[in-house]
């Protein structure tokens, strides 16, 4: 039985500059006691071509949780620039949040994430280096992708790893990821010009997941949240 349910995600800080930290407030439904660990990774597409430009900005481990509605500040830093192609640094990427229970992979919300100058002259003749500098990041809160995949809760390793879902559960999911909203907290309303339509259209939904499902070899950075009452980074809002 599914265990774990995305409920809500909101982009914080957006648009904003390049080398400002991305900031995602992400809840979730625990909906039974979990034995083990959950971990919430923030990765960084940093190039369409291959995923050997995939940086793992971040790592939030939170501590097994009783059932109960939980949410936290998802807070990292931005992609290290020198890692990042220099043709692939101006123009439409992909940011993906990525729910792990046990080392397996039970959600993922992608957004397209378009890197521009502010400047209409560096728009029209950007320049050779990359100026990081004058970068703004753009995330399409209203175009995110949900992908669910069917994993083993239980405690017993020698399980089948990925049983067929219940309709229980397939019913649970789909009125779920029905039920996410996805926000910008400033309320901006994001007006990509024509040039972020075009570039969509070289990065396919295939792209997408297989960008992401080869193992990255950045070194990942992890954050221990224990749940506690009086913790202000995760904490329960309603009890199951």
């Amino acid at each position: 039985m599914v265990k774990v349910l995305l409920t809500n995600v909101v982009v914080h800080n957006n648009p904003s500059k390049f080398s400002s930290n991305f900031k995602f407030e992400i809840q979730f439904e625990c909906l039974e006691q979990l034995m083990h660990e959950l971990e919430f990774k923030l990765i960084y597409v940093g190039s369409a071509e291959t995923c050997e430009h995939d940086q793992v900005l971040d790592v939030v481990v939170i501590d097994a949780v009783p059932a109960g509605t939980y949410k936290f500040l998802f807070e990292a830093p931005p992609p290290d620039r020198n890692k990042i192609p220099v043709d692939d640094v101006v123009g439409v990427t992909v940011v993906l949040v990525k729910g792990m229970y046990r080392d397996h992979e039970f959600v993922r919300v992608g957004y397209y994430v378009l890197n521009e100058y502010d400047d209409p002259e560096l728009k029209e003749n950007p320049p050779t280096k990359p100026d990081f500098d004058k970068l703004s990041r753009n995330i399409a809160v209203g175009d995110p992708r949900v992908t669910t995949f069917p994993i083993n809760w239980g405690e017993n390793p020698d399980s089948v790893p990925f049983p067929p879902l219940s309709e229980e559960d397939q019913q649970m999911m789909v009125n779920a990821m029905q039920s996410v909203s996805v926000e910008n907290d400033d309320d901006i309303v994001n007006q990509f010009d024509s040039s972020l339509n075009d570039n969509f259209t070289s990065i396919t939904t295939n792209t997408f997941d297989d960008l992401s499902m080869a193992n990255t070899k950045i070194t990942e950075t992890t954050t221990a949240i224990t749940v506690m009452e009086s913790s202000g980074d995760v904490f329960q809002t309603t009890a199951a």
